[in-house]
């Protein structure tokens, strides 16, 4: 039997040719898949099945939401086999914070022939996210970019920029629990800690909030730099509004690997309840979810089987 590859023919900015895909594999990989295509509202359980029985993983060739919906499926079903996150979407914060190529071909070559990695799961009042969820101006533009025809990076960017302005800030109580700091043992570990700082306090207003189990965004943007999805603990994030002058001087900084910049303030929960002063849209792996006033964000530690390549730094 085959493993499906499965794919979303209509994620990310441009259409997706699965023969194309195939025709630059292997001969010797090519006859071990088969594409199939997979729309809302997403049926993966017979195509999991296939999965088990062709020995894995769960190949799935689309953007972070499709993934995020694989991810439910197989949580649902008692992980009986890894994911395997081939990028294909506009952003691909998922494949992109596990190191995975960007080529699809690339991408499935690579997977075939890594490795299997037991990952953290998050979720939010029980629900299952594999890279992050949050609220605030983030949870506004998911909103705001499922309903759109057209994808890419460059609209959302432009979306970013139409609602950067007009979304407030919003009070936030806390009830969390923290890990103690890590206590540096190296010359290296010292030097590190002391770049980056003592961690900072949970924030009672925010602007745009997350909570991330792997570094990305998507599109190259390093929003959790410190996410280790292996460590048992999930980073939350606060980005502060930016000015009209950060935006040119701090919002790139964002978008390097090493970049520093006031705007963005992280640190470590084990888990929390947030009371938030109203209530407020969410998003899970850039997936819309409801509005609500009171979240508990929770963490299973190596919960989740993921595969990944051999550029997978954990």
């Amino acid at each position: 039997m085959k493993l499906p590859l499965i794919f979303n023919p209509i994620s990310g900015a441009q259409g997706k040719d699965p023969e194309a895909l195939l025709a630059c594999l292997p001969e010797e990989l090519r006859r071990r898949v088969e594409p199939v295509a997979l729309e809302a509202p997403w049926d993966y359980a017979p195509l999991i099945e296939r999965a088990v029985a062709a020995g894995g993983p769960l190949l799935v060739w689309g953007g972070d939401g499709t993934l995020h919906h694989a991810g439910r499926a197989l949580v649902e079903a008692g992980c009986p086999v890894a994911l395997a996150a081939i990028p294909g979407g506009s952003g691909n914060g998922l494949a992109r914070g596990l190191r995975t190529p960007l080529e699809p071909a690339g991408a499935v070559s690579n997977l075939l022939n890594g490795r299997e990695l037991r990952i953290d799961l998050p979720r939010l009042d029980g629900v299952p996210f594999l890279n992050v969820c949050g609220t605030g101006f983030e949870a506004i533009i998911a909103q705001a970019f499922e309903a759109r025809q057209d994808r890419g990076f460059l609209n959302y960017a432009k979306l970013c920029v139409g609602l950067w302005r007009r979304h407030p800030e919003m009070s936030v109580r806390w009830d969390a629990v923290r890990p103690e700091p890590p206590a540096p043992i190296t010359a290296v570990g010292k030097l590190r800690a002391a770049w980056q700082g003592t961690e900072p306090s949970l924030p009672s207003k925010i602007w745009s909030l997350c909570f991330a189990n792997l570094p990305q965004y998507g599109s190259g943007l390093w929003i959790a730099p410190q996410a280790d999805p292996t460590d048992g603990i999930l980073q939350w994030v606060h980005l502060k509004r930016p000015g009209v002058f950060d935006l040119v001087a701090e919002v790139p900084q964002l978008f390097r690997e090493g970049g520093r910049t006031a705007l963005r303030q992280e640190g470590r929960i084990l888990r929390a309840v947030l009371h938030l002063d109203r209530a407020m849209s969410w998003h899970l792996d850039g997936e819309p979810a409801p509005e609500r006033d009171r979240a508990e964000l929770t963490l299973e530690k190596g919960a989740f089987r993921m595969q990944v390549t051999s550029n997978c730094p954990w």
